[in-house]
């Protein structure tokens, strides 16, 4: 709700303050004294464009305050979680100070509760605020893109559209993730071809830690089998064969040690010492004898080794510094391989999942669609009453509702496929007929400001919105009107009054009298400068300005007896329209 307003240096306003309350709140004045300017200032404090001919002349800047008060609607707790997002710190109740400051150079800065903020944050939570319903304002109904958003508000299908929305970009997710895993199937087999391959001379390699090492250590032995032959029985010979060998010349040594010790005994340990370097000498002779004697020709064994040999270093130079190294990499490509072999499974996978996204996305396509359909019709109805008792009798509303085709789409109606978006499968825009007989065209190329006007007086009394959008702005919505008419004009300002705070331009006693608060519009002048002010009226100059609105430039004791009994009248059917929203008692 709208609770306060403060202008300074705007257009040819000095400065004005003015406090707004739940219900209608009528605003009245001469013409040209300043009414819309004051809904422009408005305007300004929702996102509205900015420019330096705002600025009053002879001004550094102006300012434009705006006091709301969020509401505690789904729009209401959108627009908290945005503010607070971008750092706006919103009170337990809801209040919110919007203040935009305009220098002469056109330059303007936007203020947040006293934070420093953007023109794209204050639109994002502008539409939870208020919507403005002026002649040349009337966004809502001149752009098709918004005729969906309204038909479901009136059929309360929003949740059912926000949920469908969320599933399009579920399935438009999957089908590109789908799309994905199928545009790399190439690379993948690929790949997998080289893990293969690479798996294969790993495996065939048949690698043990320690295999090069043992094979560099026996390759010697097979290269000199002869030259080791010789070498051992040399040693052998020198050892135990030939004659004076050592085993020869330590027999003798012994012998004489024997003599020595019979002359000297202290000496008996030498004789022990030589005994055991015979034996040693036996045994040395008997290992040599042994290894030349197993030495074999064995040319299979060495080309055997040497295939191996040539093998390993080449598995070595490719896929590691030693075995352990290649056996690590084999073990990596088998898991590369038994995840690439299971691409086939995860891209049945995706596409079981794509496609039961999209039989749920087209059952709730259908569903929402036929809903729109039904709900179009009703719609429309309400809206041709409504129409004929604002003074457009015979005019006509029409909801198309259409699905557009698309050969490519994979929802089919009736043997046709129909393109999907993310309110689903429909299309929809109002078409219009002002007079009986008329083909309807786009509403947006046909109506006039005034029937606009009445327009969205009926369609915000066929909605009700309250809900959604707190506070209602109609800039002279009566024009063009009178008689009969303005005074269900009047009805139904105060009929939606009931669920929005509304405020109104008027110039039509009938729509006044019925406000439960009254602002009246003056243009003045002081120190040789015009200035617009307003002030709240009630009592006698309320009759006096009631009675002016109906009788014109002179205001005779009778029109303001009528204005009386205007007002009196409408005090009458506002305290009605309280009573009748007052909740009934429970039953004793």
């Amino acid at each position: 709700m709208l609770r306060l307003m403060r202008i300074s240096d705007f257009a040819i306003i000095d400065s004005l303050e003015v406090g707004f309350g739940p219900g209608l709140n009528v605003l009245t004045g001469e013409t040209g004294a300043g009414k819309s300017i004051i809904f422009e200032a408005l305007h300004l404090t929702l996102g509205g464009r900015a420019s330096a001919g705002l600025v009053r002349s002879g001004a550094k800047d102006a300012t434009v305050e705006s006091l709301f008060e969020l509401p505690s609607t789904p729009g209401g707790r959108a627009a908290r979680a945005t503010l607070e997002s971008a750092g706006v710190d919103v009170p337990p109740d809801g209040e919110l100070i919007v203040r935009r400051r305009i220098s002469a150079s056109g330059r303007s800065r936007i203020y947040l509760n006293g934070a420093l903020s953007t023109a794209a944050t204050l639109a994002s939570i502008a539409d939870a605020l208020v919507n403005i319903h002026g002649q040349h304002a009337q966004q809502t109904l001149l752009k098709p893109s918004a005729h969906m958003g309204l038909l479901d508000d009136f059929a309360g299908l929003g949740d059912e559209r926000t949920a469908l929305g969320h599933l399009v970009s579920e399935l438009r997710a999957a089908a590109e993730e789908l799309e994905a895993h199928r545009t790399g199937a190439r690379e993948r087999a690929q790949r997998a071809d080289l893990l293969r391959f690479q798996a294969g001379e790993l495996e065939r390699a048949a690698l043990s830690p320690g295999e090069a090492e043992s094979i560099e250590a026996e390759l010697p032995r097979l290269r000199n089998v002869e030259r080791l032959g010789a070498l051992g029985r040399g040693v052998y010979e020198a050892l135990y064969g030939a004659e004076g060998s050592v085993i020869e010349q330590l027999g003798e040594c012994l012998r004489n040690l024997e003599r020595l010790i019979e002359l000297d005994p202290s000496q008996a340990p030498l004789a022990e010492q030589a005994s055991s370097a015979r034996a040693e000498v036996e045994s040395l002779a008997d290992s040599v004898r042994d290894y030349f004697g197993g030495i074999e020709m064995d040319p299979e064994r060495l080309e055997e080794l040497e295939a191996r040999r040539a093998l390993l270093r080449e598995t070595l130079r490719k896929y590691g510094n030693d075995e352990a190294e290649c056996l690590a990499c084999l073990a990596r490509v088998r898991s590369e391989l038994d995840a690439l072999s299971d691409e086939g499974g995860t891209e049945s996978r995706l596409e079981e999942t794509a496609r039961s996204l999209r039989e749920e996305v087209a059952r709730r396509s259908i569903v929402l669609s036929n809903r729109r359909r039904e709900a179009s019709r009703e719609f429309d109805a309400g809206m041709r009453d409504n129409l004929a008792e604002l003074g457009l009798e015979g005019a006509v509303l029409e909801t198309r509702v259409e699905r557009r085709p698309d050969p490519a789409g994979f929802i089919e109606i009736d043997g046709e496929k129909v393109q999907l978006r993310s309110d689903g499968i429909d299309a929809c825009e109002f078409y219009f007929s002002p007079n009986t007989g008329e083909p309807p065209r786009p509403l947006a190329r046909i109506a006039s400001g005034g029937e606009l006007s009445r327009l969205m007086l009926a369609l915000e009394s066929v909605l009700r919105r309250g809900d959604l959008i707190p506070t209602l702005v109609f800039d002279e919505v009566d024009a063009g009107i009178g008689g009969g008419v303005a005074e269900v004009v009047g009805r139904k300002l105060q009929e939606v009054s009931g669920n929005h705070q509304v405020l109104v331009i008027t110039h039509l006693p009938q729509v006044a009298c019925l406000g439960d608060r009254h602002f009246r519009i003056d243009k003045r002048t002081a120190a040789g400068r015009t200035f617009t002010a307003i002030e709240p009226i009630e009592g006698g100059a309320r009759i006096e300005e009631i009675a002016r609105m109906g009788a014109g430039l002179e205001v005779t004791e009778a029109a303001k007896k009528h204005a009386a009994e205007m007002l009196e009248a409408g005090k009458r059917k506002t305290s009605r329209r309280a009573s009748a929203k007052r909740p009934k008692a429970a039953p004793r």
